[in-house]
């Protein structure tokens, strides 16, 4: 899968929540066989994959990956070609397969992105597959926004994939930032 041949698409999720809109999608860029699809490998193009997100108007972009993973899918040049194509970078690493260690921490980065979200930007979360990490984040946005947690993780499962939000854990931390 390539840049070219399947260029990367942004799952919006359809709500009147905010004036923004929110997406969920894959690593941008990044290379090595998939953990979803057994006999699927990527070969993404890190600027291929931001200029066509810069395209469907993303304007912020929040990689919820950790440092290492960058190195590990190779997406060399990640930062410049956000930078390339105008797309602000709001990182925030959470370990693959988890929740956020730190729910205060985690709920002034859910701030954060909620204020691009009122000011009418396009904010799009990914992780490495655009499932756990991302389904998570977008589903703390929704309760933010005022969903209960039931109805923003079947949006988000409705909108990326029944897949998403992977782990028990991470529909625990939904349910408990929901409180």
């Amino acid at each position: 899968m390539t840049s070219v041949s399947n260029p990367i698409r942004v799952d919006w999720i359809p709500t009147g929540l905010w004036p923004g809109r929110l997406g969920l999608t894959f690593a941008p860029g990044k290379k090595g066989g998939s953990v979803y699809q057994p006999g699927v490998t990527h070969d993404r193009s890190v600027t291929g994959d931001m200029r066509t997100l810069a395209q469907q108007g993303t304007t912020v972009l929040a990689p919820l990956i950790e440092d290492f993973e960058f190195d590990l899918l190779g997406m060399d040049g990640y930062h410049d070609a956000a930078s390339e194509y105008s797309i602000e970078v709001a990182p925030y690493p959470i370990p693959d397969q988890q929740a956020p260690h730190d729910p205060r921490d985690f709920a002034a980065y859910v701030d954060e992105l909620m204020t691009h979200l009122l000011d009418g930007r396009s904010v799009v979360v990914h992780c490495r597959g655009g499932l756990g990490r991302a389904g998570l984040t977008a589903a703390c946005l929704l309760v933010q926004g005022g969903l209960n947690a039931d109805d923003a993780i079947a949006l988000v499962r409705e909108t990326r994939s029944p897949h998403a939000i992977e782990t028990e854990a991470q529909e625990r931390f939904i349910h408990d930032f929901a409180r």
